[in-house]
């Protein structure tokens, strides 16, 4: 019979001579009966508790049943005895700690040593924490904020608090937090509007110079238009934009109509017409004429936009060049009504890459859709070859055609991401970027004569929309105070 192992505690202990039962501490040198020996370390010595309690764990000798018969003896011990307070738990758990290790010095057994008891709550942290979850309390107030948060930022609706799913969630998150009905919602959104309008109002009414965007816009599956006003201003080293507006117009889309919202918006927030160092617009005669009415000679034409319409105009002049843009928007509507078709391109492709579908009222798109066309092409082809029903594929000829246009347009595709920024100044870059634009466009040495005739087109165009652009002095002056230039 092999001889039985010593329990790992008496690392920390020497027995004494002449006593059964006793034994001294080696790291304070004080003695103690073995039932205690367990409750000194993890007491006193409570790093040396931890140790001894991370290799029992790691010993791999350990026999299952004793410590399944250690652990539910523990716990019967804890269970049986009525309680209601975590101190008499602790105690109780601590005595069969005591007779465990007790009985396992006495055959010299190696005993796992059993984890931390947890400690019950006490009923005056449950009444308060059922109490931070009613209507007043700390946990219920942050979870307001952060709903009310998520329903704006995400552009949420209010009913999302009646959606099963939802509402399950929250059940399963914070069990004792009541969700507001949707009435209720309203209410608060709006309230948490009328405390931030104030807010911001105090802190407009201390900006010495603000610059104001406002663009006109209609929406299709509605066809209502609507009218956005923007603040930008600067505190400190941080730049901030913050929406004055969304108005609906139900009136044609005169200068004095615009004019009236305007006026409107800054007697809103108490804006001082003085104050507005610019104001940046489309180039629309209605946004023009309105601007200098409400603000005098203060309007700067939008820089993306003016971008977007030498692209735009560009590629209409080209009718060749519709064309084959129209042939590929074809093929590629073809695929997005196809399943069969869609499925095939998708087991082909690797990676998650589909065709994308030209927007026509952003320019950029079309850019898009060529760049992926390009990428995708030998696919494309392989696929399109084996229906009858497809959209005729590109010619080789078609395909370099379309390869050089890209060239010619990603100057403009370049430009216009870098201006299309609100935490940092573009203002100083407007003057850089045009003078950028020519020397990338009016270099480039093409052979195809479609390509060869939009990169005329364009240059004119630059020249026609921002040939004068150094005379707006705000940009002028922007750009000579930006040390990089």
């Amino acid at each position: 019979m092999a001889p039985s192992k010593k329990s790992c505690l008496w690392k920390f202990y020497d027995k004494i001579e002449g006593a059964s039962n006793s034994a001294k501490c080696k790291l304070c040198q004080k003695s103690s009966n073995t039932t205690n020996l367990i409750g000194h370390i993890k007491n006193v010595h409570k790093a040396a508790f931890r140790k001894l309690n991370n290799e029992s764990s790691k010993n791999s000798n350990i026999d299952s049943n004793t410590i399944n018969k250690n652990t539910q003896s523990v716990t019967t011990v804890a269970d049986v005895q009525p309680s209601t307070s975590s101190a008499d738990v602790m105690e109780l758990t601590e005595e069969a700690d005591a007779d465990k290790i007790s009985d396992s010095f006495k055959d010299e057994g190696n005993v796992p040593v059993p984890p931390a008891p947890k400690r019950q709550k006490s009923i005056m942290s449950s009444f308060e924490e059922i109490y931070a979850f009613s209507a007043s309390g700390n946990k219920a107030l942050k979870i307001n904020s952060a709903l009310i948060y998520m329903i704006c930022k995400d552009n949420q609706p209010f009913t999302i608090v009646e959606n099963e799913g939802f509402r399950n969630l929250i059940k399963v998150i914070a069990p004792h937090y009541k969700l507001p009905s949707k009435t209720t919602l309203t209410r608060w959104v709006d309230d948490k509007y009328a405390a931030l309008s104030t807010v911001f109002k105090e802190k407009l009414s201390n900006i010495e110079n603000l610059t104001l965007t406002t663009d006109m816009w209609s929406e299709t599956m509605s066809m209502r238009s609507f009218l956005g006003i923007t603040a930008h201003f600067g505190v400190g080293n941080e730049l901030l934009s913050i929406t004055l507006g969304v108005y609906q117009s139900n009136e044609h889309h005169t200068s004095e109509h615009i004019t009236e919202i305007l006026l409107k918006t800054c007697t809103e927030w108490g804006i001082d017409r003085d104050k507005i160092s610019s104001v940046v617009t489309d180039n629309a005669a209605n946004m023009v004429k309105a601007i200098d009415l409400v603000f005098g000679k203060k309007h700067i034409p939008c820089f993306a936009h003016t971008l977007n319409l030498v692209a735009q105009n560009s590629m209409q002049q080209c009718t060749e060049l519709r064309s084959l843009i129209t042939k590929v928007k074809d093929i590629v509507t073809w695929f997005k009504q196809s399943n069969i078709a869609s499925n095939e391109l998708r087991k082909a492709i690797q990676k998650e890459t589909k065709l994308i579908q030209e927007v026509p009222t952003r320019w950029n798109s079309t850019y898009h859709m060529i760049e992926r066309f390009l990428e995708l092409r030998t696919i494309v082809n392989d696929i399109i070859i084996r229906y009858k029903n497809a959209p005729p594929m590109l010619t080789a000829s078609e395909l370099s055609i379309l390869s050089s246009v890209l060239q010619v347009l990603r100057p403009i595709v370049a430009a216009n991401k870098e201006v299309s920024a609100d935490k940092y100044c573009t203002s100083s870059k407007v003057i850089p970027l045009i003078h950028c634009l020519l020397l990338k466009i009016k270099p480039l040495m093409l052979e195809e004569s479609l390509a060869k005739e939009l990169q005329s087109v364009i240059l004119k165009e630059i020249d026609k929309r921002m040939g004068v652009i150094e005379r707006v002095t705000s940009l002028a002056i922007a750009t000579i105070l930006d040390p990089r230039f």
